[in-house]
């Protein structure tokens, strides 16, 4: 009880001075490619927010392969609807380019040029919340059916349940949704241990209430999740996250190792103005830098307006452009 006492404590005395509408500090639940502040989101009363993101490969221009993503809010600030696309599939065309003529002379002749046509899926999903604005379905479309996840929690706000279903949509109308066919794919139930004051062990059962995997979760005096110690009981996988903080609650360097596939570390260090705002972002892995990202944002209400990121693995610099729409 101390420590959810202490998480509840730590929040309130942090909704004040939040700054940063990109929020990186460590969530239970993961709602879409980007998790935002609903504090910021309220405050600024965004109704929407929509994405562009271009692709510029060193020495070429810019390609577009048509890769977008939305973001929907409620007046309280929370996230009620997202989408994103991911590459399906790209194939090379030739096209004919017509000739040119002035005044009756052929300036340039008819020609042939090869074009990449990008053709995209696009993944949407719904999240709906209780009345203590806690997650108690995701449903994702996948194409014809639905990955839908429901979830419970304890009188202390830990999830202890989590239910994994491929459902049908029989709906006419497909903006809204009318449970057809469902069909539970997993299941997952989940206690705690209050250790001391700031450590809990995590005990995860499947379907049939078998313990598969536990975990020890480290927290600092401020309700800080610190660190995250996960091994699964029938091999010899671990996995753990850790996390470090400024002073004003950000994180500030995110690692994750795991030995399922030979030794990975990977780590993320981030860096904050005076104001708590995030202003860049550099990606580790086993000790190599993969991307740098960058944050620009508005002069006139210091809301995000464009990151950019590095790719040292593929030689390439993504565009990302952020617009709003308010209530």
């Amino acid at each position: 009880m101390k420590i959810a006492n202490t998480l509840l404590l730590f929040f309130i005395l942090n909704v004040a001075g939040i700054a940063q509408i990109v929020n990186n500090n460590p969530v239970e639940i993961g709602i879409g490619p980007t998790s935002f502040n609903a504090m910021i989101i309220k405050q600024n009363k965004i109704k929407r927010i929509d994405v562009v993101i271009v692709d510029k490969p060193d020495g070429e221009v810019i390609i577009d392969k048509g890769a977008s993503q939305g973001y929907e809010f409620d007046i309280q600030g929370r996230i009620t609807r997202y989408y994103y696309t991911i590459l399906n599939f790209a194939e090379n065309e030739v096209v004919d380019i017509p000739e040119i003529r002035k005044k009756g002379n052929v300036v340039k002749a008819a020609s042939t040029r090869s074009v990449t046509r990008y053709y995209n899926d696009t993944i949407f999903a719904d999240i709906y919340y209780d009345q203590q604005s806690r997650i108690i379905t995701k449903r994702v479309k996948m194409g014809a059916y639905y990955n839908s996840y429901y979830y419970e929690y304890n009188e202390k706000g830990q999830l202890i349940k989590e239910m994994h279903f491929r459902e049908t949509n029989i709906s006419e109308n497909k903006n809204e949704f009318q449970l057809g066919v469902q069909n539970i794919l997993s299941s997952e139930t989940f206690e705690y241990i209050q250790m001391t004051p700031t450590q809990i062990k995590k005990i995860c059962k499947n379907d049939e209430g078998r313990e598969y995997k536990k975990a020890i979760i480290n927290y600092d005096e401020k309700g800080n999740k610190i660190s995250e110690n996960y091994e699964f009981i029938v091999s010899w996988m671990r996995q753990e996250n850790s996390y470090k903080y400024d002073t004003n609650g950000n994180v500030v360097d995110r690692n994750y190792s795991s030995n399922e596939s030979g030794n990975i570390k990977e780590y993320t260090t981030y860096k904050f103005d005076a104001n708590g705002v995030l202003l860049e972002e550099k990606k580790f892995k086993n000790d190599g830098l993969v991307s740098e990202l960058s944050y620009l944002y508005d002069e006139t209400n210091n809301l995000l307006k464009s990151k950019i990121t590095r790719d040292h693995l593929h030689n390439s610099i993504g565009i990302v452009k952020f617009a709003y729409r308010f209530y």
